[in-house]
């Protein structure tokens, strides 16, 4: 794929395998950040199911104690029935799918490919899998926001959750643009006044990025990661490792920590802790502090490089 709101267009820098971490380089770290208080476990992109045997890496991790979960975020390409019972039967907890549309066309123009039928194909097979779901839809105005009430039908016809993720200026196409954010509040009127009343789930904050909410009468869940327009930074307890061995703290952080050379330099487990705790204590204020700068503008991160 090469969705719009992430990836370059036609200026795309590819790693050499030799620059991403090996599966043992990725449960060494595993094995730190657990120790350092990290409960769950997300693995993402890029497109983790691209990566060979990733039930070999999905397994390892399972087996380290401390860890209550291992969930994935994927495009769903490749998640087909066999793909989803591996996952499972090795420890997936759950997966986030990406999908942005129920449009063929349109999910050409947003995504780059013909797909939607496999996305919708790999919804049902973990499903089937009995993998906890989440549909992920990032609305950009003018491209899908006129597909929102599908999407909230689609929750209540199904029960999956459907999360609704605010556009943000993590795009590699440079095309963000405060007036393509669709804000939840927006998003809320268009369910309320088109489907059926939304009630929150539950009340006060959490550290989770999406807060939920269902219908009146119960039938469906809409989740909504209103990153741009009420950001969460102050509860937001989640740091990140690229592909290519570096720690986010913060998405919008540049260029992040190099864990890889600690790691090929024979460095110590201890050594690396302490590292990562000093690099923590680095962690920026985040989005909200871009917002009062007022210095918001396309691509301050590609999230390509970062994960879903």
């Amino acid at each position: 794929m090469r969705c719009m709101y992430c990836m370059p267009y036609n200026n795309t820098e590819w790693f050499e395998d030799d620059n991403i971490l090996s599966y043992e380089e990725i449960v060494k770290l595993t094995i730190i950040f657990v120790g350092l208080g990290i409960e769950k476990i997300r693995i993402t992109g890029g497109e983790p199911t691209i990566r060979p045997k990733i039930e070999g890496l999905i397994g390892a991790l399972s087996e380290i104690k401390g860890i209550k979960s291992i969930s994935m975020t994927t495009n769903g390409l490749l998640l087909n029935d066999d793909k989803a019972k591996k996952l499972k039967e090795v420890g997936l907890e759950g997966v986030n799918i990406s999908l942005d549309t129920f449009k063929a066309d349109r999910f050409k123009s947003i995504c780059g490919i013909d797909g939607v039928g496999q996305v919708l194909a790999s919804i049902k097979a973990a499903h089937y899998a009995g993998l906890k779901l989440k549909i992920n839809t990032v609305v950009i105005r003018g491209w899908n926001d006129d597909e929102v009430i599908d999407f909230a039908r689609f929750a209540r016809n199904t029960g999956h959750t459907v999360r609704f993720i605010e556009f943000m200026p993590l795009d590699g196409t440079g095309i963000w643009a405060p007036d393509l954010v669709v804000s939840k509040k927006k998003i809320v009127d268009m369910i309320n006044t088109n489907v059926k009343d939304l009630v929150p789930l539950h009340n006060g904050t959490t550290s989770e990025p999406a807060t939920l909410y269902s219908f009146t009468d119960g039938k469906g869940t809409i989740g909504f990661i209103p990153s741009m327009t009420e950001p969460f930074c102050k509860n937001c307890d989640r740091v990140r490792v690229t592909s290519d061995g570096r720690l986010l703290t913060c998405l919008f952080e540049k260029p992040g920590y190099d864990l890889k050379s600690l790691l090929r330099g024979g460095k110590s487990d201890s050594e690396i802790t302490r590292y990562v705790l000093e690099s923590m204590q680095k962690k920026p204020e985040g989005i909200i502090s871009v917002i009062r700068a007022k210095a918001l503008k396309p691509t301050l991160n590609l999230m390509n490089r970062i994960g879903g």
